[in-house]
């Protein structure tokens, strides 16, 4: 019964949803749950469904049905409580009406142009936002997951119905609800108290010792000379027992640390990497409910926001726009680039939709354009938009009262999409009128590497000043909260001066005038706290409204002085800002003065503070630091000498030098080391938290601040030196290992190669900068006398310009234009000439690596090694590994491994084999020793090595048999040409290297287990092939010959196999087959050599198949090698 009515309900649904509501016989457009749409009736739909089976693939999805229908309903009853009940019913709470009067008063103001008095505030949200956890959606990856997603939803969004208010609000619950249902959420972190761990017996044990060492103590004190040797016999007894117990017990607690570290590492990597190194900033919230929202309402307290600020009169006026903004709804285009260059990992909003729904179901995101096209044609910001939630994180280290953290707001994904549509535009605006001083304000605009060039320009002058012994002052300003304290009515006075549109600026005041947002710490949220001052962090047009109202007051400032002149003749800004940071830079103490008097009456003018304690000053007179002192109001500004001080990225002290930096990024390099050491993780994982842990901490410094290239070499010798530890090689093998791009490539960098990338990227960001001021005055940067940033930026150009000439040259077999193409550096962008420039160090990089390696007569050997395929290990391959695999695999490939005769040469132990009694060096053990060879050791590993390949060819065989014969070729047709026209042209098709398809009868034979004996209908002979496969219908045959040798005698082994079975290949000749002689080698170390890879191509075996095909064959020589290795001496032999 229950199943009947579930189905009934199933079905009274499914029409309800997938198709629109008609009477039988009336046709309009009808959809189903599976993506069927056509106009017919209803009757049409439910034989469809019939048909297909949809109701009962309906069925078998999670419990979404009742979730949509019940959506639905209360859709439906909605707008019934909507339209017959007032919105003060005295039974809901107190909520803002749909349409605020927010959005009526400025339409007004718009239509009618008359400035209106300011309208009362909407009333503040009383209902606390529900706490969402976040949805467990599926992976990017999984696109036919999305694409139902993407069904399911918009054919419920379609039914939506109502204002836009009421669609916003109820589209985000059914995204949510319907994911949190399908998919499920992440559970919430109970924070449990650290379990008491239980006594063991062992430990019982212990303590029990312990009270009877004491006691006998006791009783030794009290006992007569004869009675002491018999305690002390005792006590000996105790002793022993309990140092036994006590390494027992040591042992049990380092085991259960390291089995709890690898369990922390594995659950979340990067989450342990942040516990590794100790934090700038830091800390824990310690306040309450009361005192935070009382701090909230303080500091978002504006008693003067009615009030219009003007601009001042002394502002050099600006041009009316020659290029103007466009004023339309977003475009489709707009959107989706938005949306694709959002991250997918950003928090969601209150509502908990994040941006990776709107990435993977287009259709719904397409939906959502259409509703803000709607908003922007009413000048309407829905609530939904309007509401944030937040997060506060630490200002300082050990920070623990409110004032000591930032908040960050977390707006739903929707309004940002929306307001970055609109700051994208006002953005291109503001660059393409240069209504922004780029020279002087690079935050908020795209193209410029602000942070970067500001502070590399202001360290110039400094070092210039003291070189040159010129005058120079230099006062770096703090603005207290600038960005919780910026007046809005500054913002609209920014608008206005800049001549934004009308359209715009309604819409960016309707989203400012009702903007609130609450907090959510471990403990407690807040209520909601609207927004009277300031802007928000995590908005998406608020960083670039602030950059336009700084703009007006760095305007209004800087025309007072002039700046310093360059070397190269232009004048540089006596400003540069970047947000709230500003830093002036003048010759003469008269200018400092005059030009900090007039920041400080524009800042006072905008209702906005400067910190003097915060502020710092720097006074160069005649190239010495002088203490001279400059003042804000009657607050004096500290002097450098006094205390140093970070901007931009960049530390400055009273030195004036980068050499405590220096000092101080090696002591941070080291402690990194250490800490990464005394984890008790394998040594693969100790490597991976270096490369992706402590290397990116340390590019940035190494980027910004003047180091010597011998003091990164030193830094990266230590790297080197623990890196070599961690996986498990000696120290005397050569940098070329881990760093290299040789036979062996390892998935790690050079410090010193990332240090050189680094600087060359600099160089070329300062001396390419779009901003002419930075592009004329670019300094070189110092990095030592060894090596020299614009040294190799033009070496670097010049082979990438001489490359242009010579054209692309065609490497390999392959025909023309199968290699890939790399851009000209004529035609290449600014960015793209970088990344260029970037890799051609690299190249030069690898190119000084490979040369050292062929220098190397043991640990080079490799360079000799032209017939085998080059290994590639990942970091997935690498995590998957055995640490003592991993080990092997590198020392046997440098020739590391203590075989006797390195033994002998390092030590001058005894260099003859165990087992023959001649020299033993690596090749000798792996290939040479005669012991080994009459015992059938070379043999097993010969035919696990072949178990393998025949392994892939078995399966490729088998696939082939299976399918359907290949049909007849059709027989060429002879196309007519008309008089004086010309034949159409022949488009010749790729020739399939799969020489199997041509039959379905192959047969295969393996050397393996029993004798083979090679086919008589073929030939007659005693050779034993490795493989024999061949066809009937096709009188074809494959003889197959693997041999393990060593690397350096690959070509050797080919050429002797192939002459080996020429004779066999005549006399089936003869015999009228087509015969293939195709002798295949694989390295006694893993290395495959490109016959192998070459005979897996030409038998058909490609793509995915290939590759496991070549690793499963290189993992089973290496492998069996390695047994061989650990059986070297051992005189008696057993197989693996």
């Amino acid at each position: 019964m229950t199943t009947s009515n579930e189905s009934t309900t199933q079905e009274n649904f499914t029409a309800n949803v997938t198709g629109s509501v008609a009477t039988v016989g009336h046709k309009q457009m009808q959809v189903c749950v599976c993506g069927w749409r056509k106009v017919t009736s209803h009757l049409g739909l439910r034989i469809h469904q019939g048909k297909k089976g949809c109701l009962r693939e309906e069925r078998q999805r999670p419990c979404i049905d009742y979730f949509l229908r019940n959506k639905s309903n209360q859709s439906s009853e909605a707008q019934q409580l909507d339209a017959n009940h007032s919105l003060q019913c005295i039974s809901t709470p107190v909520m803002e009406d749909v349409n605020s009067s927010t959005d009526v008063a400025i339409e007004v103001e718009v239509t009618t142009g008359v400035e209106l008095p300011q309208p009362p505030s909407p009333a503040v949200e009383r209902r606390l936002p529900e706490h969402r956890p976040h949805v467990k959606w599926p992976g990017s990856s999984d696109k036919k997951l999305w694409e139902t997603v993407n069904t399911d939803l918009i054919v419920t969004l379609l039914k939506l119905r109502g204002t836009l208010e009421k669609k916003m609000e109820k589209m985000a619950d059914i995204i949510y609800e319907y994911g949190a249902m399908r998919f499920g959420v992440q559970e919430a972190k109970v924070r449990k108290g650290v379990p008491t761990p239980p006594v063991s017996r062992r430990q019982q044990e212990i303590k029990r010792l312990i009270q009877e060492r004491r006691q006998l103590r006791k009783q030794w004190k009290k006992a007569s000379e004869e009675e002491k040797e018999g305690i002390e016999a005792l006590q000996d007894d105790v002793k022993t027992r309990l140092a036994s117990l006590r390494r027992a017990e040591n042992l049990r607690k380092r085991r259960r640390k390291k089995e709890q570290t690898r369990t922390r590492f594995y659950k979340n990597p990067y989450k342990f990497l942040g516990s590794l190194f100790t934090k700038e900033k830091s800390g824990t919230l310690k306040t309450t409910k009361k005192d935070m929202e009382e701090h909230l309402r303080a500091t978002n307290l504006d008693s003067k926001r009615h009030e219009q600020l003007v601009i001042p009169s002394d502002i050099p006026p600006i041009e009316p726009p020659q290029h103007h903004i466009e004023t339309t709804p977003p475009t489709w285009k707009e959107v989706e680039n938005t949306v694709r260059r959002a991250r997918t990992a950003s928090a969601p909003g209150p509502n908990g939709v994040p941006y990776k729904v709107y990435k993977n179901a287009p259709d719904v995101l397409r939906f959502l354009w259409r509703l803000m096209r709607t908003a922007w044609q009413k000048k309407m910001i829905p609530k939904a938009w309007r509401r944030a939630g937040g997060v506060l994180i630490p200002k300082e280290k050990d920070a623990v009262n409110i004032s000591q953290f930032r908040p960050i707001s977390l707006l739903n994904v929707e309004g940002k999409i929306f307001f970055s549509v609109i700051a994208q535009r006002m953005g291109d605006y503001l660059q393409r009128n240069a209504y922004v001083d780029t020279s002087v304000q690079k935050a908020g605009i795209s193209g410029f590497s602000g942070c970067l060039e500001h502070s590399s320009m202001i360290w110039h002058q400094i070092q210039m000043a003291k070189v040159k012994k010129r005058d120079l002052h230099v006062v770096f300003l703090d603005l207290a909260n600038a960005f919780g304290s910026v007046p809005h009515e500054l913002l609209w006075a920014a608008f206005r001066f800049f001549h934004i549109p009308d359209t715009i600026t309604t819409l960016v005041k309707a989203y400012f005038q009702d903007l609130q947002f609450c907090f959510t710490t471990p403990e407690f949220t807040t209520s909601w706290q609207r927004l009277n001052v300031g802007i928000m962090a995590g908005c998406t047009i608020s960083p670039l409204v602030f950059t336009m109202a700084m703009e007006v007051i760095i305007r209004a400032s800087k025309w007072v002085v002039g700046g310093q002149r360059g070397d190269s003749g232009f004048r540089l800004p006596p400003l540069r800002a970047y947000m709230d940071d500003i830093t002036t830079l003048t010759t003469t103490v008269p200018c400092t003065r005059r030009l900090l008097r007039k920041i400080e009456e524009n800042i006072s003018w905008a209702r906005m503070k400067i910190k003097p304690s915060k502020s710092r000053s720097i006074s160069i007179v005649k190239g010495v630091l002088s203490d001279l002192k400059f003042f804000i109001g009657d607050d004096s500004i500290p002097t450098l000498s006094e205390m140093p001080v970070k901007s931009l990225g960049r530390w400055y002290d009273s030195s004036l030098k980068d050499k405590d930096q220096v000092q101080q990024l090696h002591k941070d390099i080291s402690s990194g080391l250490q800490s990464i050491d005394h984890t008790q993780l394998p040594g693969k994982l100790k490597a991976w938290c270096l490369h992706f842990g402590l290397l990116p901490r340390v590019l940035w410094p190494l980027a910004v601040y003047e180091v010597p290239i011998s003091t990164v070499e030193n830094m990266e010798r230590k790297v080197t030196c623990y890196l070599k530890k961690w996986l498990g090689v000696p120290q005397c093998l050569t940098t070329i290992s881990p760093y290299g791009d040789g036979v062996l490539k390892l998935p790690l960098t050079s410090l010193t190669e990332e240090f050189k990338c680094a600087k060359t990227r600099v160089q070329m960001t300062l001396h390419e900068s779009r901003d002419p001021v930075v592009s004329n005055n670019a300094p070189n940067l110092a990095t030592g006398r060894k090596w020299k940033p614009e040294v190799a930026v033009q070496e670097a150009t010049a082979a990438l310009r001489h490359a242009d000439i010579v054209g692309h040259v065609q490497q390999g077999r392959g025909g023309f234009g199968l290699t890939p193409s790399r851009p000209t550096w004529n035609k290449a962008t600014a960015p793209e000439r970088r990344k260029m420039v970037v890799q051609e160090v690299r190249h030069q990089e690898e190119a000084a690596r490979q040369a050292k390696a062929v220098s190397l007569s043991k640990q080079g050997q490799w360079t000799r090694w032209d017939s085998v395929e080059r290994r590639k290990i990942s970091w997935k391959d690498l995590w998957a590994m055995e640490v003592r695999r991993l080990s092997f695999s590198i020392r046997a490939t440098y020739d590391v491994l203590p075989t006797p005769v390195n033994l002998h040469q390092w030590y001058g132990e005894d260099p003859n084999c165990a087992l023959c009694s001649m020299p033993a060096n690596l090749r000798h053990i792996f290939t040479g020793c005669k012991t080994s060879l009459t015992q059938g050791r070379y043999t097993w590993r010969h035919n696990e090595v072949l178990k393998s390949l025949a392994s892939a060819i078995e399966d490729k065989r088998t696939a082939t048999n299976s399918i359907p014969p290949p049909a007849a070729p059709y027989p060429p047709r002879t196309t007519f040409v008309r008089e004086g026209a010309r034949p159409p042209k022949i488009v010749s098709t790729p020739s399939e290297r799969d020489q199997l398809r041509l039959a379905r009868d192959w047969q295969m034979l393996v050397d393996i287990g029993r004798q083979l004996v090679f086919p008589p209908e073929i030939a007659v002979t005693t050779l034993r092939p490795d493989m024999v496969l061949w066809s009937h219908t096709l009188k074809k045959v494959f003889i197959i010959e693997l041999t393990v040798p060593w690397e350096d005698s690959i070509d050797e082994a080919y050429e002797r196999k192939h002459l080996r079975y020429a004779d066999l290949a005549a006399e089936a000749r003869g015999s009228g087959w087509k015969t293939e002689v195709r002798p295949v080698e694989v390295g006694c170390r893993g290395f495959v050599a490109t016959s192998t890879t070459k005979l897996l191509r030409d038998l058909g075996v490609k793509g995915q198949s290939l590759r496991l095909a070549i690793r499963a064959v290189s993992e089973a020589a290496e492998g069996s090698s390695q047994w061989l290795w650990m059986k070297r001496a051992d005189p008696s032999w057993g197989p693996k």
